[in-house]
């Protein structure tokens, strides 16, 4: 079964590959898959250059103009809503509520030689998925900005970017310091996803640092030098290293990551492609990551992420994605593998409901990670 799996990623991405190359000839026309349909940059639409967080003003305006969310009329009214607190200070949020549903699962361990019988029951809950309060502070417009985003809920506020940026730079470029989420990968928003859990690159992991970049025409760089400490200080010369660049070719972006970080003996290399190509209201994406930690003992993992999403009325999307974790390089048998199938829908530009069916599969011993589940969320943001 885990030999299928794996043959199944593999497979994946070598369907989007051939698509790249049968539709290169095509012109291509928050969440990835937005940039990667329209061929935008994550500056495009957020404060933050390498995405997540604050929209700015286009990112704010683009639902309300680019959708047609089903409830009408209260889209319409929503466009007397604004962020703007004066002419230099703005406030964005995002707040999702979830549902949802894990369901029976039973099977058996072999130990020492016998067999232990497990069984979880179905169960359902309520639960906040993200709460988070963004400040801008153009301090000189268009040039020098002060940005916070602060986690308020689920767990208790805790401060999750902080950080000057300055933008006029050559080559379209820019710099910022402070605390900041890390370049890596494509950035999905779920970090449950085993693309953002198993490398560490998402949105509950932050560093201290200094981030640079440049953004001429239709490349992107990204490089970052922080302490290695998820946020903490660090008593030791040696940082982190973060990078990540990509290039928008006709109806394709391709690009690469890479991160490595020695820290009390350990040293943790990760690195990887990604690539995205869009055609009529499709649009494929996929990420392939290797991890390799030296120090005791050598440890390889693999894990890789391929979805299909089908934009529909210009307010639904349709989307297919399947997730693949290799933990262990040298033993068989301990993959891991999820199957997630589901609609995402604009009710208003600043409301988002969803419905998400997970078909997952895991070792024995992970019980949550054999139970399927079923998500209903509601997500409000701007």
């Amino acid at each position: 079964m885990h030999t299928e799996r794996a043959s199944l990623f593999f497979c994946s991405t070598i369907v989007i590959s051939l698509l790249i190359d049968v539709l290169n000839p095509l012109k291509a026309k928050s969440e990835p898959y937005f940039a990667f349909r329209e061929g935008y940059k994550c500056s495009t639409c957020h404060v933050n250059k390498t995405g997540g967080g604050k929209r700015n003003e286009f990112g704010s305006s683009f639902p309300q103009t680019d959708f047609a969310p089903l409830l009408q009329e209260a889209s319409e009214k929503s466009l007397e809503f604004s962020v703007d607190l004066g002419e230099s200070f703005s406030l964005g949020m995002d707040f999702m509520v979830i549902h949802e549903t894990l369901f029976a699962v039973d099977g058996s361990i072999n130990e020492g030689g016998r067999n232990e019988t497990y069984k979880q029951d179905t169960g359902n809950s309520f639960d906040i998925r993200s709460g988070s309060l963004y400040l801008e502070a153009s301090v000189i417009p268009e040039i020098l900005t002060l940005y916070l985003d602060e986690t308020v809920s689920p767990a208790g506020a805790s401060n999750r970017e902080a950080f000057i940026l300055y933008e006029k730079l050559p080559f379209h470029g820019y710099a910022k310091a402070g605390r900041m989420l890390l370049p890596y990968g494509i950035g999905l928003w779920d970090d449950d996803a085993f693309i953002r859990h198993a490398t560490g690159f998402n949105y509950k992991n932050q560093d201290l640092g200094f981030q640079i970049g440049v953004e001429p025409g239709k490349f992107s760089l990204s490089l970052a030098v922080s302490n290695g400490t998820q946020g903490g200080r660090d008593d030791n010369t040696s940082k982190q290293i973060s990078a990540t660049g990509s290039v928008f070719i006709e109806n394709f972006v391709v690009g690469g990551s890479f991160s490595r970080n020695k820290s009390r003996g350990i040293e943790r290399a990760v690195y990887g492609p990604y690539v995205a190509t869009r055609f009529g209201p499709i649009t494929l994406m996929g990420e392939a990551d290797w991890i390799n930690e030296s120090g005791t003992k050598d440890i390889d993992t693999f894990v890789g992420y391929a979805s299909a999403d089908i934009w529909l009325r210009e307010s639904v999307n349709l989307r297919a994605a399947f997730d693949y974790w290799d933990l262990f390089d040298g033993i068989s048998e301990d993959e891991r593998s999820r199957l997630s199938l589901g609609v995402n829908t604009f009710l208003t530009p600043s409301l988002e409901a969803s419905v998400y069916y997970k078909i997952k599969e895991s070792v024995p011993q992970d019980i949550p990670g054999n139970a399927d589940a079923l998500t209903l969320a509601l997500h409000s943001f701007f």
